[in-house]
Order: structure tokens, then sequence, then C-alpha cells
């Protein structure tokens, strides 16, 4: 048997052996073209978008999975068809280069049928959501509850570990993740006083800032007349944007759209 390689403290500094953003979050408010701007991404790279919001890329062309496959889909339908499509994709992990999950308000918002689901599983929620026979109720059952149900918050320690797990889940998926996201008005409280200080990611409590921190890069994608940038500037915007990659400050081009409607993406500013 070959002896075990003895172990040493390194003397040389290691070379830096990848500089594009493995995972990559692009802010913006509704209507900004994002979709489509990701969307285009999947024509001009080996990338998939996992699209969980309703009617989200109907009416854009793309590589993509849509866990509403129609207006008639319900919430729970759209988790099934969610659970579905992930491990379809773990399966056939590698064959893109590049996932796309649009939106991560929307994986938030599943997050509570997935929290409830696994606290229904654990041993502290053995009772929960069972009838008097014990048998598990349906999610259209009339006394289904919710996990949020719980008292002084505890049902948010089950929706927070679902959603930080399907992060985990993506990067097996593809080594690198681009997350799209609806943004919203950051507000402290001064003198008993709200006021607005700037952007976060619009999910819910603590899991902005757990999940911030796991990310390579934020940027707010702003509009210049037909342009639009990503704006990695953390001035004004301290927990929605920023970036651990050197390149990646300020703003930066992303689209354009010409005078003949055609649109004209400039990711190779980011992915170089």
């Amino acid at each position: 048997m070959k002896e075990k390689e003895e172990l040493k403290l390194p003397e040389e500094i290691s070379p830096v052996k990848i500089n594009a953003p493995r995972d990559l979050v692009i802010l913006s408010i509704p209507k900004m073209g994002k979709g489509t701007i990701l969307g285009h991404f999947t024509t001009k790279y080996n990338g998939i978008v996992l699209d969980l919001e309703k009617g989200g890329y109907e009416y854009i062309p793309a590589r993509k999975l849509s866990t509403y496959t129609s207006h008639e889909t319900s919430r729970w339908d759209s988790y099934l068809n969610y659970v579905s499509y992930r491990n379809l994709l773990l399966k056939n992990k590698g064959k893109y280069d590049y996932l796309i999950v649009d939106g991560l308000t929307d994986l938030d918002d599943l997050s509570e049928i997935g929290g409830t689901l696994m606290y229904m599983d654990s041993v502290q929620g053995k009772k929960f959501n069972r009838n008097d026979r014990g048998e598990r109720l349906s999610f259209d059952d009339p006394e289904w509850k919710s996990v949020l149900s719980l008292g002084e918050g505890y049902g948010y320690r089950h929706t927070r570990q679902w959603f930080i797990d399907q992060i985990e889940f993506f990067k097996q998926i593809a080594p690198y993740r681009i997350y799209a996201a609806h943004v919203a008005d950051k507000y402290i409280k001064d003198a008993g006083k709200e006021e607005v200080v700037g952007s976060e990611i619009a999910i819910t409590g603590k899991l902005k800032t757990i999940f911030a921190s796991k990310v390579t890069a934020l940027a707010k994608m702003v509009a210049d007349g037909s342009q639009r940038y990503l704006n990695f500037d953390v001035k004004n915007d301290s927990i929605v944007a920023g970036s651990r990659a050197p390149y990646l400050k300020g703003r930066i081009l992303i689209s354009e759209m010409g005078d003949d409607d055609n649109l004209e993406t400039y990711w190779e500013n980011i992915y170089k």
C-alpha cells in the first residue's frame, strides 16, 4: 500500500485560478428587462434558466425550465415541478456551465412549503399536519398549516434551512450560478421613525444577510436610456452590491437595445 504523503505547510503564495464569479446575484425593480437579458444569455452560453415566476419567461426565448407550466398551475404544483426539475438537473450535473435561477423571491416563497414538509419529517414535527389517525394532511386540506404558524418565529429556521439547502444543490448542478431577484428598500429606525437608507434583496428576514454572505458578487441593474448596467458600487447600497472578483467594480455595461429593437448583450464584460 502506498504511504500517505506527509502534509506540509505552504511556503509559496497560491496564484488565483479563477476570476469569473461563481455566484452572481442581479437585482432590479420589475420591468427592467432582466429576464430578457438573462434569456439572451442562454443563446450565447451553455446555460439554462430555472424559471420560478408565473409567466416570467412566457414571452422570452431562452433555454428554460418553468415551474409554472401554465397560468392554471397552482403554487403546490409549482413546488412539485421545482423539485422534479431540481432532481433532474442534479442527475445531469455538469451538463450546463451556467444555472440561472429566476428568482430568489419566488424560491423564498417556495421555502414556506419546503420548510413545512421538512419540519413534518423531523422528530419535533411528527404530529404536525396529521389527522387523528396520524395520517399526513395534503396541502389542499383546510386543516393544513404552514410551519410559519409556529409561535415566536420558530418556523423561520426551517424555511431558511430549506432555502440554503437549495443553494447547495445549485452548486452541484453547474460550476457557475446566476441568481435574479427583486430589490427592496432597506429601512432603519431613527428616533422611532423609519428611514430608507439603501436597497436589499427582497427575501425574508435574516435570510437576505445569510445568502449575501455566500455569493461572489451582487449587482443592482440600473437603466440609462436604452442601456442597462450592472452596478457593483457599494457606496450607497452596502447590502445589495459588491464583489470578491477584483475586476467587477463600478458600473459595467450589460446590454443595449438597438434602433431596430434588437438586443445586444455584453456578458463578456462579466464572464471574461
